[in-house]
Protein backbone atom coordinates (compact mmCIF):
# COMPACT_ATOMS: atom_id res chain seq x y z
CA UNK A 1 0.00 0.00 0.00
CA UNK A 2 1.81 3.38 -1.19
CA UNK A 3 1.86 6.05 1.88
CA UNK A 4 3.91 8.59 -0.29
CA UNK A 5 1.88 10.94 -1.10
CA UNK A 6 0.28 11.47 2.48
CA UNK A 7 0.71 14.76 4.61
CA UNK A 8 3.18 13.89 7.14
CA UNK A 9 5.92 11.90 7.28
CA UNK A 10 4.99 10.64 10.57
CA UNK A 11 2.54 11.86 13.59
CA UNK A 12 3.93 11.25 17.13
CA UNK A 13 1.21 10.59 19.97
CA UNK A 14 1.12 10.89 23.42
CA UNK A 15 3.72 13.63 23.02
CA UNK A 16 3.12 15.90 25.96
CA UNK A 17 3.49 12.99 27.89
CA UNK A 18 7.06 11.85 29.82
CA UNK A 19 8.59 9.99 27.14
CA UNK A 20 6.40 11.85 24.27
CA UNK A 21 8.27 14.96 25.15
CA UNK A 22 11.90 13.18 24.99
CA UNK A 23 11.17 12.08 21.76
CA UNK A 24 9.90 15.27 20.52
CA UNK A 25 13.15 16.75 21.78
CA UNK A 26 15.17 14.30 20.10
CA UNK A 27 13.37 14.27 16.78
CA UNK A 28 13.31 18.51 16.53
CA UNK A 29 16.93 18.42 17.63
CA UNK A 30 18.23 15.54 15.82
CA UNK A 31 16.40 14.34 12.57
CA UNK A 32 16.26 16.08 8.90
CA UNK A 33 15.06 20.02 8.79
CA UNK A 34 12.68 18.59 5.62
CA UNK A 35 10.50 16.23 7.53
CA UNK A 36 7.14 16.91 7.47
CA UNK A 37 5.43 15.83 10.77
CA UNK A 38 2.87 16.16 13.52
CA UNK A 39 2.20 15.85 17.55
CA UNK A 40 -1.52 15.22 18.09
CA UNK A 41 -3.03 14.37 21.44
CA UNK A 42 -6.39 15.69 23.29
CA UNK A 43 -5.44 18.92 24.67
CA UNK A 44 -4.52 22.12 22.17
CA UNK A 45 -3.08 24.14 25.03
CA UNK A 46 -0.62 21.42 26.05
CA UNK A 47 0.43 20.69 22.27
CA UNK A 48 0.97 24.38 21.86
CA UNK A 49 2.82 24.63 24.66
CA UNK A 50 5.20 21.46 23.94
CA UNK A 51 6.09 23.49 20.51
CA UNK A 52 6.74 26.56 21.96
CA UNK A 53 9.31 25.08 24.02
CA UNK A 54 10.92 22.41 21.04
CA UNK A 55 11.09 26.15 18.88
CA UNK A 56 13.52 27.28 22.02
CA UNK A 57 16.12 24.54 20.79
CA UNK A 58 16.36 25.69 17.30
CA UNK A 59 14.15 28.85 16.32
CA UNK A 60 14.80 28.95 12.54
CA UNK A 61 13.32 24.89 11.95
CA UNK A 62 9.63 24.33 11.50
CA UNK A 63 7.80 23.69 14.08
CA UNK A 64 5.78 20.62 13.91
CA UNK A 65 1.80 20.96 12.80
CA UNK A 66 -0.15 19.97 15.74
CA UNK A 67 -3.42 17.24 15.35
CA UNK A 68 -5.89 18.06 17.72
CA UNK A 69 -7.67 14.51 18.10
CA UNK A 70 -10.43 12.92 20.38
CA UNK A 71 -9.07 9.71 19.37
CA UNK A 72 -12.89 8.02 18.81
CA UNK A 73 -12.74 5.59 15.82
CA UNK A 74 -13.24 7.37 13.21
CA UNK A 75 -11.48 10.74 14.31
CA UNK A 76 -8.33 8.36 14.52
CA UNK A 77 -8.52 6.61 11.64
CA UNK A 78 -8.60 9.84 9.68
CA UNK A 79 -5.76 10.99 12.16
CA UNK A 80 -3.30 8.04 11.00
CA UNK A 81 -4.12 7.93 7.35
CA UNK A 82 -2.38 11.52 6.92
CA UNK A 83 0.91 9.50 7.56
CA UNK A 84 3.64 7.31 6.75
CA UNK A 85 4.41 6.42 10.05
CA UNK A 86 2.87 6.78 13.67
CA UNK A 87 4.82 7.09 16.61
CA UNK A 88 2.92 6.30 19.64
CA UNK A 89 4.22 6.55 23.25
CA UNK A 90 0.38 6.70 24.52
CA UNK A 91 0.21 3.91 27.50
CA UNK A 92 -0.94 1.96 28.88
CA UNK A 93 -1.02 0.47 25.56
CA UNK A 94 -3.36 -2.41 26.50
CA UNK A 95 -5.72 0.50 27.39
CA UNK A 96 -5.46 2.90 24.47
CA UNK A 97 -2.94 1.24 22.39
CA UNK A 98 -5.42 -1.54 19.89
CA UNK A 99 -7.69 1.16 18.27
CA UNK A 100 -3.89 3.00 17.20
CA UNK A 101 -2.32 -0.24 16.09
CA UNK A 102 -5.73 -1.54 14.48
CA UNK A 103 -6.23 1.96 12.36
CA UNK A 104 -2.16 1.86 11.41
CA UNK A 105 -2.76 -2.21 10.11
CA UNK A 106 -6.51 -1.23 8.25
CA UNK A 107 -4.71 2.35 6.90
CA UNK A 108 -1.35 0.61 5.80
CA UNK A 109 0.64 3.41 8.23
CA UNK A 110 3.49 1.86 9.59
CA UNK A 111 3.36 1.49 13.58
CA UNK A 112 6.43 2.11 16.32
CA UNK A 113 5.21 2.15 20.23
CA UNK A 114 7.02 2.12 23.13
CA UNK A 115 5.14 -0.30 25.04
CA UNK A 116 6.63 -3.47 27.37
CA UNK A 117 3.42 -4.62 27.80
CA UNK A 118 4.03 -8.30 26.63
CA UNK A 119 0.77 -10.03 27.30
CA UNK A 120 -0.98 -6.92 25.26
CA UNK A 121 2.35 -7.71 22.61
CA UNK A 122 1.07 -11.07 22.44
CA UNK A 123 -2.71 -10.24 21.58
CA UNK A 124 -2.14 -8.00 19.06
CA UNK A 125 0.27 -9.30 17.35
CA UNK A 126 -1.54 -12.89 17.03
CA UNK A 127 -4.70 -10.48 16.32
CA UNK A 128 -3.18 -7.93 13.33
CA UNK A 129 0.15 -9.93 12.27
CA UNK A 130 -1.75 -11.28 9.01
CA UNK A 131 -4.09 -8.01 8.09
CA UNK A 132 -0.65 -6.24 7.98
CA UNK A 133 1.30 -8.80 6.45
CA UNK A 134 -1.17 -8.91 3.86
CA UNK A 135 -1.18 -5.38 2.53
CA UNK A 136 2.75 -4.48 3.69
CA UNK A 137 2.39 -2.63 6.98
CA UNK A 138 5.01 -2.82 9.49
CA UNK A 139 4.00 -2.88 13.37
CA UNK A 140 6.84 -2.79 15.48
CA UNK A 141 6.06 -2.56 19.48
CA UNK A 142 8.71 -3.21 21.92
CA UNK A 143 10.76 -0.60 20.30
CA UNK A 144 12.28 1.23 23.18
CA UNK A 145 14.27 0.28 26.25
CA UNK A 146 11.74 -3.13 26.53
CA UNK A 147 13.23 -4.20 24.11
CA UNK A 148 15.31 -2.59 21.28
CA UNK A 149 18.98 -3.07 23.07
CA UNK A 150 18.38 -7.18 23.82
CA UNK A 151 16.64 -7.79 20.01
CA UNK A 152 19.48 -5.91 18.28
CA UNK A 153 21.80 -7.24 20.35
CA UNK A 154 21.08 -10.64 19.09
CA UNK A 155 20.49 -9.66 15.74
CA UNK A 156 23.92 -8.62 15.66
CA UNK A 157 25.86 -11.32 17.03
CA UNK A 158 23.75 -14.09 15.56
CA UNK A 159 24.92 -12.13 12.03
CA UNK A 160 28.09 -11.76 13.27
CA UNK A 161 28.58 -15.66 13.82
CA UNK A 162 26.91 -16.46 10.37
CA UNK A 163 29.47 -14.20 8.62
CA UNK A 164 32.40 -15.88 10.75
CA UNK A 165 31.34 -19.43 9.85
CA UNK A 166 28.19 -19.63 7.87
CA UNK A 167 25.96 -21.44 10.30
CA UNK A 168 23.66 -20.50 12.62
CA UNK A 169 23.77 -19.49 16.54
CA UNK A 170 23.64 -22.19 18.98
CA UNK A 171 23.06 -19.91 22.18
CA UNK A 172 23.27 -16.18 23.34
CA UNK A 173 23.36 -14.79 26.52
CA UNK A 174 22.34 -11.54 27.49
CA UNK A 175 23.22 -9.35 30.37
CA UNK A 176 22.38 -6.67 31.87
CA UNK A 177 25.91 -5.77 34.19
CA UNK A 178 25.03 -1.81 35.06
CA UNK A 179 21.46 -0.49 35.89
CA UNK A 180 21.35 3.17 37.06
CA UNK A 181 17.71 4.13 36.23
CA UNK A 182 14.75 5.75 37.51
CA UNK A 183 11.46 4.83 37.05
CA UNK A 184 8.95 6.90 35.46
CA UNK A 185 5.25 6.62 36.99
CA UNK A 186 3.58 5.83 33.60
CA UNK A 187 6.02 2.38 33.55
CA UNK A 188 5.21 1.63 37.07
CA UNK A 189 1.43 1.95 36.92
CA UNK A 190 0.84 0.44 33.53
CA UNK A 191 2.88 -2.71 34.98
CA UNK A 192 -0.16 -3.20 38.09
CA UNK A 193 -2.83 -2.09 35.56
CA UNK A 194 -1.41 -4.91 33.17
CA UNK A 195 -1.32 -7.43 36.11
CA UNK A 196 -5.11 -5.62 36.91
CA UNK A 197 -6.42 -5.79 33.88
CA UNK A 198 -5.73 -9.50 32.51
CA UNK A 199 -6.98 -13.27 34.28
CA UNK A 200 -3.88 -14.92 35.28
CA UNK A 201 -4.44 -17.99 32.78
CA UNK A 202 -3.77 -15.09 30.01
CA UNK A 203 -1.04 -13.75 31.97
CA UNK A 204 0.94 -16.83 32.57
CA UNK A 205 0.40 -17.72 29.08
CA UNK A 206 1.21 -14.77 27.42
CA UNK A 207 5.08 -14.12 29.37
CA UNK A 208 6.07 -17.89 28.08
CA UNK A 209 9.32 -17.13 26.56
CA UNK A 210 7.64 -18.59 23.33
CA UNK A 211 4.60 -16.81 23.24
CA UNK A 212 5.38 -13.82 20.41
CA UNK A 213 6.70 -16.48 17.87
CA UNK A 214 5.85 -16.97 14.29
CA UNK A 215 2.66 -19.64 14.36
CA UNK A 216 4.73 -21.49 10.86
CA UNK A 217 7.63 -22.16 13.95
CA UNK A 218 7.85 -24.42 16.35
CA UNK A 219 10.43 -24.81 18.96
CA UNK A 220 12.12 -28.23 18.69
CA UNK A 221 12.64 -27.82 23.03
CA UNK A 222 12.73 -25.95 25.78
CA UNK A 223 14.46 -22.56 26.02
CA UNK A 224 17.53 -22.92 27.20
CA UNK A 225 17.93 -22.22 31.08
CA UNK A 226 21.43 -22.82 33.20
CA UNK A 227 21.74 -26.09 35.22
CA UNK A 228 20.36 -25.27 38.27
CA UNK A 229 19.22 -21.78 38.07
CA UNK A 230 15.38 -22.86 38.63
CA UNK A 231 16.27 -23.22 42.43
CA UNK A 232 19.65 -21.76 43.10
CA UNK A 233 18.46 -18.48 41.50
CA UNK A 234 21.68 -17.53 39.67
CA UNK A 235 24.41 -19.18 37.74
CA UNK A 236 27.92 -17.91 36.51
CA UNK A 237 28.76 -17.25 32.84
CA UNK A 238 32.43 -17.39 31.62
CA UNK A 239 33.18 -13.72 30.49
CA UNK A 240 29.69 -12.46 32.33
CA UNK A 241 30.05 -13.28 35.98
CA UNK A 242 26.97 -14.39 38.07
CA UNK A 243 23.49 -13.25 37.10
CA UNK A 244 20.26 -13.87 38.48
CA UNK A 245 16.71 -12.75 36.65
CA UNK A 246 16.40 -9.57 34.49
CA UNK A 247 14.54 -6.67 35.55
CA UNK A 248 12.89 -6.85 31.85
CA UNK A 249 13.52 -10.71 31.05
CA UNK A 250 10.24 -11.58 30.20
CA UNK A 251 9.88 -8.82 26.94
CA UNK A 252 13.57 -8.93 26.23
CA UNK A 253 13.17 -12.58 25.77
CA UNK A 254 9.75 -13.01 24.23
CA UNK A 255 11.03 -10.21 21.63
CA UNK A 256 13.97 -11.93 20.77
CA UNK A 257 12.52 -14.99 20.26
CA UNK A 258 10.10 -13.50 17.86
CA UNK A 259 12.62 -12.16 16.11
CA UNK A 260 14.53 -15.48 15.87
CA UNK A 261 11.33 -16.96 14.46
CA UNK A 262 10.94 -14.52 11.77
CA UNK A 263 14.54 -14.57 10.59
CA UNK A 264 15.50 -18.12 11.21
CA UNK A 265 17.51 -18.81 8.17
CA UNK A 266 19.88 -16.59 9.49
CA UNK A 267 19.85 -17.16 13.23
CA UNK A 268 19.97 -20.57 13.38
CA UNK A 269 17.13 -23.42 14.11
CA UNK A 270 19.35 -24.39 17.06
CA UNK A 271 19.04 -20.56 18.50
CA UNK A 272 18.50 -20.70 22.27
CA UNK A 273 18.47 -17.33 24.76
CA UNK A 274 18.78 -16.31 27.91
CA UNK A 275 18.75 -12.75 29.39
CA UNK A 276 20.38 -12.54 33.00
CA UNK A 277 21.10 -9.37 35.24
CA UNK A 278 23.88 -8.96 37.36
CA UNK A 279 24.17 -9.93 40.84
CA UNK A 280 26.92 -9.45 43.84
CA UNK A 281 27.12 -13.18 44.87
CA UNK A 282 24.96 -16.42 45.27
CA UNK A 283 22.69 -15.44 48.55
CA UNK A 284 21.84 -12.04 46.87
CA UNK A 285 21.17 -13.59 43.75
CA UNK A 286 19.23 -16.32 45.67
CA UNK A 287 16.52 -13.70 46.97
CA UNK A 288 16.31 -11.29 44.02
CA UNK A 289 15.27 -14.40 42.14
CA UNK A 290 12.31 -15.04 44.32
CA UNK A 291 11.19 -11.61 45.15
CA UNK A 292 11.23 -11.27 41.03
CA UNK A 293 9.15 -14.71 40.77
CA UNK A 294 6.99 -13.88 43.65
CA UNK A 295 6.49 -10.18 42.23
CA UNK A 296 3.69 -11.38 39.76
CA UNK A 297 1.43 -12.96 42.17
CA UNK A 298 1.53 -9.85 44.56
CA UNK A 299 0.67 -7.28 41.98
CA UNK A 300 -2.10 -10.07 41.15
CA UNK A 301 -3.73 -8.70 45.10
CA UNK A 302 -5.66 -6.19 44.81
CA UNK A 303 -5.17 -4.44 48.44
CA UNK A 304 -1.27 -4.91 47.46
CA UNK A 305 -2.09 -3.14 43.92
CA UNK A 306 -3.78 -0.43 45.87
CA UNK A 307 -0.77 0.27 47.74
CA UNK A 308 1.66 0.26 45.27
CA UNK A 309 -0.42 2.81 43.28
CA UNK A 310 -0.18 5.34 46.46
CA UNK A 311 3.55 5.14 46.20
CA UNK A 312 4.60 5.13 42.76
CA UNK A 313 4.73 8.66 40.56
CA UNK A 314 2.06 10.11 38.92
CA UNK A 315 1.33 9.32 35.18
CA UNK A 316 3.65 12.16 33.13
CA UNK A 317 5.92 12.05 35.70
CA UNK A 318 9.71 10.74 35.43
CA UNK A 319 13.31 11.03 36.09
CA UNK A 320 15.05 15.02 36.50
CA UNK A 321 17.23 15.99 34.43
CA UNK A 322 19.64 15.34 36.82
CA UNK A 323 18.71 11.94 37.21
CA UNK A 324 18.97 11.41 33.73
CA UNK A 325 22.01 12.72 33.35
CA UNK A 326 23.47 10.75 35.71
CA UNK A 327 21.71 7.24 34.81
CA UNK A 328 23.55 4.67 32.59
CA UNK A 329 22.63 0.84 31.47
CA UNK A 330 25.86 -1.36 30.31
CA UNK A 331 25.11 -4.86 28.53
CA UNK A 332 27.58 -7.58 27.73
CA UNK A 333 26.03 -10.55 26.07
CA UNK A 334 28.14 -13.56 24.11
CA UNK A 335 26.57 -16.13 21.42
CA UNK A 336 28.53 -19.40 20.54
CA UNK A 337 28.19 -20.76 16.90
CA UNK A 338 26.25 -24.20 16.63
CA UNK A 339 29.11 -25.11 14.25
CA UNK A 340 32.30 -24.81 16.75
CA UNK A 341 31.56 -23.74 20.37
CA UNK A 342 34.23 -22.46 20.79
CA UNK A 343 33.89 -19.63 18.10
CA UNK A 344 32.02 -16.98 20.30
CA UNK A 345 30.83 -13.54 19.85
CA UNK A 346 30.79 -10.65 22.26
CA UNK A 347 28.63 -7.59 21.93
CA UNK A 348 29.69 -4.96 24.50
CA UNK A 349 27.31 -2.36 24.59
CA UNK A 350 26.06 0.98 26.80
CA UNK A 351 24.41 3.96 27.29
CA UNK A 352 25.27 6.95 29.15
CA UNK A 353 21.56 8.42 30.27
CA UNK A 354 18.53 7.03 31.03
CA UNK A 355 16.48 4.62 29.56
CA UNK A 356 13.81 7.13 28.29
CA UNK A 357 16.21 9.39 26.49
CA UNK A 358 17.59 6.14 24.86
CA UNK A 359 13.83 5.64 24.44
CA UNK A 360 13.25 8.41 22.68
CA UNK A 361 16.57 7.58 20.43
CA UNK A 362 15.14 3.87 19.14
CA UNK A 363 11.31 5.16 17.93
CA UNK A 364 12.76 8.27 16.31
CA UNK A 365 15.47 6.40 14.38
CA UNK A 366 13.82 3.95 13.83
CA UNK A 367 10.79 6.27 11.81
CA UNK A 368 13.89 6.99 10.20
CA UNK A 369 14.77 3.54 8.68
CA UNK A 370 11.14 3.65 8.04
CA UNK A 371 11.15 6.58 5.99
CA UNK A 372 14.53 6.54 4.20
CA UNK A 373 15.30 2.88 4.04
CA UNK A 374 18.82 3.01 2.28
CA UNK A 375 19.31 -0.49 1.76
CA UNK A 376 17.34 -3.54 1.47
CA UNK A 377 16.09 -4.87 5.28
CA UNK A 378 14.78 -8.02 7.08
CA UNK A 379 11.41 -5.82 7.74
CA UNK A 380 11.16 -5.42 3.43
CA UNK A 381 12.09 -8.92 3.05
CA UNK A 382 9.60 -10.37 5.14
CA UNK A 383 6.76 -7.68 3.88
CA UNK A 384 4.38 -6.43 6.51
CA UNK A 385 3.06 -7.85 9.86
CA UNK A 386 3.81 -7.56 13.78
CA UNK A 387 7.55 -7.15 13.23
CA UNK A 388 10.49 -6.25 15.72
CA UNK A 389 13.41 -4.02 16.39
CA UNK A 390 15.89 -6.00 14.40
CA UNK A 391 14.13 -6.31 11.45
CA UNK A 392 14.90 -3.05 10.32
CA UNK A 393 18.67 -4.60 9.71
CA UNK A 394 21.43 -2.46 9.97
CA UNK A 395 20.82 0.78 9.22
CA UNK A 396 18.69 1.04 12.38
CA UNK A 397 21.71 -0.17 14.57
CA UNK A 398 23.89 2.65 12.70
CA UNK A 399 21.60 4.86 13.36
CA UNK A 400 21.00 4.13 17.04
CA UNK A 401 25.05 4.19 17.45
CA UNK A 402 25.35 7.83 16.01
CA UNK A 403 22.78 9.20 18.38
CA UNK A 404 24.42 7.58 21.28
CA UNK A 405 24.22 4.17 21.85
CA UNK A 406 27.71 2.61 21.97
CA UNK A 407 28.15 -0.78 20.56
CA UNK A 408 30.98 -3.02 19.55
CA UNK A 409 30.90 -6.62 18.19
CA UNK A 410 33.90 -9.10 18.30
CA UNK A 411 34.69 -12.54 17.19
CA UNK A 412 37.03 -14.56 19.54
CA UNK A 413 37.72 -17.82 18.91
Amino acid sequence: MSTTTRQYDFILLGATGYTGQLTATHIFKNLPLDLNWAVAGRNSSKLQSLVTELQKFNPDRAPPSIEVNDFSKPNLETLVAKARVVITTVGPFHLHGTPIIEACARAGTHYLDSTGETPWVYDVTHKYHSLARDNGTILIPHCAQESAPADLVAFLLTSAIREKTGRGTKQLVHSIQKFENDMSGGTLRSLISVAESYPFRHLKESVKPYALCDDKVTPRDEPFRPKGYAWKGSATIKGLGRLSDSVIGIPDTNLVYRSWSLMKEDYGSEFRYWTGMTTKGAVSGFFWHWMMALSLPMLLVAPLRWIMLKLVPAHGDGPSEESQSKSSTVWKSIAHSEADPKITAVCDMSFDRDMYSLTAITLSEAAMVLLRPDRENPAQKIGGGVLTPATLGYQYVERVRAAGLKVQVKIEE
